[in-house]
């Protein structure tokens, strides 16, 4: 038998995955992938934000991001603003059709994903899944 944590990490992977099928089921003629509404939930929850920013929030590289925004940008769903902080990086702002796109994934997702799971059950798992994410992250910033 694998040790607890093991097993944690397991099913966090298959969740992880199982989510990702189903919302790309239940969205599947939206053209917005997983990635692209990572992006498009980061400007709706912080606000105007540049793609270097984006990508240290995100963990993941710039050029990740950058191909992200390049596509909302084509479908209108963000926009590219003045950074008065600097020339070199725009801000990235969603649009009002790109509020609207998140708005309506998740008013079908509430339909969609009905669960049993009492609202404390979810908060207590959040809880320990950060408290998880905090130490392992550092953990690692200690090796660094």
């Amino acid at each position: 038998m694998k040790n607890p944590f093991e097993l944690l990490i397991n099913e966090v992977r298959l969740l992880y995955h199982s989510v990702s099928q189903i919302v790309e089921d239940i969205h599947g003629g939206s053209n917005i992938s997983v990635g692209m509404r990572a992006v498009l939930e980061y400007l709706e929850a912080e606000g105007d934000s540049t793609v270097p920013h984006m990508a240290r929030a995100r963990r993941v590289t710039r050029q990740r991001i950058q191909t992200l925004v390049n596509l909302l940008l084509a479908r209108d769903l963000v926009k590219s603003v003045d950074n008065p902080a600097t020339k070199r990086s725009p801000l990235i702002a969603l649009t009002d059709a790109g509020s609207l796109a998140i708005s309506g994934m998740r008013q079908l997702e509430a339909k969609e994903l009905l669960i049993t799971i009492s609202e404390k059950q979810l908060l207590d798992t959040t809880e320990t899944l950060a408290r998880l994410r905090a130490e392992l992250e550092q953990k690692h910033q200690r090796r660094d």
